[in-house]
């Protein structure tokens, strides 16, 4: 087995990224749920919340624009 052989396969390995999803605990029944507007107000104030604490501008970018991309979850 060669160097040059041990550095490829360790750039290979490096290279890939496995993600294992774990689950901490068990999941509880939210006691208080929310749904539709009033979510999406509550994201809207904690998002403008961590903002302000984090002391940075608010984004300028549009929702088209949003770095990251929507993944609809499992139906549960």
């Amino acid at each position: 087995m060669s160097d040059a052989g041990r550095r490829a396969r360790a750039a290979a390995r490096a290279s890939r990224v496995v993600l294992h999803k774990a689950q901490l605990q068990n999941r509880e029944a939210d006691p208080c749920p929310i749904h539709g507007p009033e979510a999406l107000s509550l994201v809207h104030v904690l998002t403008q919340e961590g903002w302000s604490l984090a002391g940075l501008p608010q984004p300028s970018y549009t929702r088209d624009e949003i770095p990251c991309r929507f993944v609809p979850g499992p139906l549960e």
